[in-house]
């Protein structure tokens, strides 16, 4: 089994990513925790001390960030599609967001960028945005066996 914290959109308060962090850990030690944009420096901040850390980049972090603005991970036999969700216009419709995982065969997909948490199925695809992290939104997900169960969470 795999736990994760997903978090997006901190925009610099990395006070709030220390306390997701410590939340999450109260449950249980994290295996990884993905980064969906628009704080991409902060999740690097905790990159090399804490866990492995997946981070993608938002439309505020600029053209210069290292980070690919998607990405697709396997953990536990399951695809993640992850992504800010500027591109996709996820502010209008998942519609968009939730073809493009289809097409890389992923069975969720992982955004940001709304500031506005989300979790529900679009299509055959299970889409997670935890929130903006700096209004204390973030999420943990569980992987096992092929099966994801997610949970949203507030600080």
């Amino acid at each position: 089994m795999k736990r994760i914290g997903i978090v997006s959109d901190s925009h610099g308060m990395r006070g709030m990513l220390e306390q997701s962090l410590i939340k999450l850990e109260a449950g249980g030690p994290l295996d990884a925790l993905i980064h969906c944009g628009d704080g991409g420096r902060d999740a690097k901040y905790l990159a090399g001390n804490i866990l492995q850390t997946v981070i993608v980049r938002g439309n505020c972090d600029g053209p210069r960030a290292s980070a690919p603005r998607e990405r697709v991970e396997t953990l536990e036999g399951v695809r993640l599609l992850l992504a800010h969700g500027d591109a996709y216009g996820v502010k209008n419709s998942l519609a968009r967001l939730s073809y493009r995982a289809e097409e890389l065969a992923c069975h969720a997909a992982l955004f940001g960028h709304t500031h506005r948490a989300f979790c529900g199925y679009v299509g055959a695809v299970l889409c997670v945005n935890p929130g903006a992290l700096r209004d204390g939104l973030y999420a943990q997900m569980h992987i096992s066996a092929g099966k994801i169960v997610p949970r949203l969470c507030a600080l």
